[in-house]
C-alpha cells in the first residue's frame, strides 16, 4: 500500500528528519520507519505503520495493545486481548513473540532493549497462592538464540522487579524494585530502589546504583549514565543530578524555578552524553487531573552544567523520542496527540512532522 504523502507532512524529507544516518554507506537495501497511530474509526486499536525509504511504500498493520516497543526484529507490545507478548514485523504479519510467553497467573511482563536494538531484558511477575509476587528476569539476543534467566526476585508483597535500563553494551542492566502503589503519584514515572545487575559468562552480581535509594524521582538513562530529577526545595524546581554510571564524580546541574510548573520526566539523553530533554508540567491537586495540565520541554546542557527551558508551554503532557539534525532539535509528541513534533532547540519553535507517533527506525534482520 502507498501512503498518501499527506500523511507524513515531510516524508519527501524523512531521511534527515527521522533517520540522522541513513545515507550512510551500506544502507540495507530495506530500510523502515516505523510509526504508532490509535485508530480514529476504533480507537482500542492502534496502527503501526512501516515506511520504505527508498520506495515511499507503507504497510500498516492493526493492533490491540501497549508498551510498543522498536527492536532490530520488528515492533513487539502486549496484546491486551490475548494476555499475550506479539511480534510485528514490515513482512505486514503478527505472531506470538517467539521467546517472551505469559501465563495465566502473570502479574505483568515489562522489557527494555538495548540502545542499539540487538538485545533485550524482560521481567515475568507472578502471583503466588498467597498473593505475593515472584519475578523472574530473562537476557536474550534479540534473535533469540541466546536466552539466559538471570535472577529470580521474591515473593514479595506487591512489589516486584523491572528493567530500566542498559549499560554499555549488554554485561549491565539496570533495575528498579518497583511497588505497585507508588504509580499514578506523578503524571511521569517515579522510581526508586534502583540497582544494577552485572553479567558475565559466569556470575551475576548485584550492586546499588548511586544516590539517594530511597528518592522516588523521574530517571532516565543514557550514554551511560544515570540522569535523576530530584526536587529542589529552595529553588521550587528540579535539579539534575548526572551519575557517571562507569565511576566517576556527580554532577548537579542546578533547578530552574518554574512556579507551578513542578512535575517533571521522560528524560531523554543524547548518544553523546552531553545534553539531555525532560517534560516539565504544572502541579496537579489530584493524581487524576491531567486534562488542564500545561507543560514546557527543559534543555539540560549536560557539558556545561546548565538547564533552560526550550520550548513555549504545551497544553498536553509531552514525551520527548529522539535527538535529531545533529543533536540541534528533537523529536516529541503528547500523550493524547497522534502527533509527531520537531523541537528545533535553538529558536524554541516546534513544528509538526508527522501524523503519527514516531517509533524509530528498521532495517532488514
Amino acid at each position: 500500500m502507498r501512503i498518501n504523502l499527506h500523511f507524513f507532512v515531510l516524508l519527501a524529507t524523512a531521511m534527515t528528519v527521522f533517520g540522522q544516518d541513513v545515507a550512510q554507506p551500506g544502507l540495507q537495501q530495506h530500510t523502515w520507519d516505523v510509526f504508532a497511530r490509535r485508530n480514529a474509526e476504533y480507537p482500542a486499536q492502534t496502527d503501526l505503520i512501516f515506511i520504505n525509504l527508498l520506495s515511499g511504500e507503507g504497510i500498516t498493520i492493526g493492533a490491540v495493545g501497549q508498551q510498543f516497543t522498536l527492536t532490530n526484529n520488528g515492533v513487539i507490545y502486549l496484546d491486551r486481548q490475548a494476555g499475550q507478548v506479539k511480534l510485528a514485523k514490515a513482512d505486514g504479519i503478527i505472531r506470538d513473540h517467539p521467546f517472551i510467553r505469559a501465563r495465566s497467573d502473570t502479574h505483568r511482563v515489562d522489557w527494555v532493549v538495548s540502545e542499539d536494538g540487538d538485545h533485550i531484558v524482560w521481567t515475568i511477575s507472578q502471583i503466588v497462592d498467597n498473593g505475593q509476587l515472584i519475578t523472574a528476569t530473562w537476557l536474550a539476543d534479540i534473535a533469540g538464540a541466546e536466552i539466559r534467566e538471570l535472577l529470580v526476585y521474591g515473593p514479595r508483597e506487591s512489589i516486584h522487579l523491572l528493567p530500566v535500563g542498559f549499560g554499555d553494551g549488554q554485561h549491565e542492566i539496570y533495575m528498579e524494585a518497583h511497588a505497585d502503589d507508588s504509580e499514578g503519584l506523578s503524571p511521569y514515572t517515579q522510581r526508586t530502589g534502583l540497582f544494577a545487575l552485572t553479567v558475565t559468562a559466569d556470575d551475576l552480581h548485584t550492586r546499588a546504583l548511586p544516590g539517594d535509594a530511597n528518592c522516588l524521582c523521574a530517571v532516565g538513562f543514557g550514554a551511560n549514565r544515570m540522569l535523576r530529577l530530584a526536587p529542589n526545595l529552595d529553588a521550587g524546581g528540579l535539579d539534575v543530578e548526572v551519575f557517571p554510571l562507569d565511576g566517576g564524580d556527580m554532577q548537579i546541574i542546578p533547578a530552574l524555578s518554574r512556579g507551578d510548573y513542578r512535575d517533571g520526566g521522560n528524560i531523554l539523553v543524547s548518544a553523546d552524553g552531553a545534553q539531555a530533554i525532560y517534560a516539565l508540567s504544572q502541579a496537579r491537586d489530584s493524581a487524576a487531573e491531567t486534562d488542564r495540565i500545561r507543560t514546557v520541554l527543559i534543555h539540560v546542557d549536560i557539558s556545561n552544567g546548565r538547564q533552560r527551558i526550550a520550548s513555549s508551554p504545551i497544553a498536553d503532557l509531552a514525551r520527548p523520542l529522539a535527538f535529531t539534525d545533529e543533536d540541534r532539535a528533537v523529536l516529541f509528541t503528547m500523550r493524547q496527540s497522534n502527533l509527531t513534533y520537531k523541537l528545533d532547540l535553538e529558536n524554541g519553535r516546534h513544528t509538526e512532522v508527522a501524523d503519527a507517533v514516531y517509533l524509530g527506525q528498521l532495517g532488514d534482520h
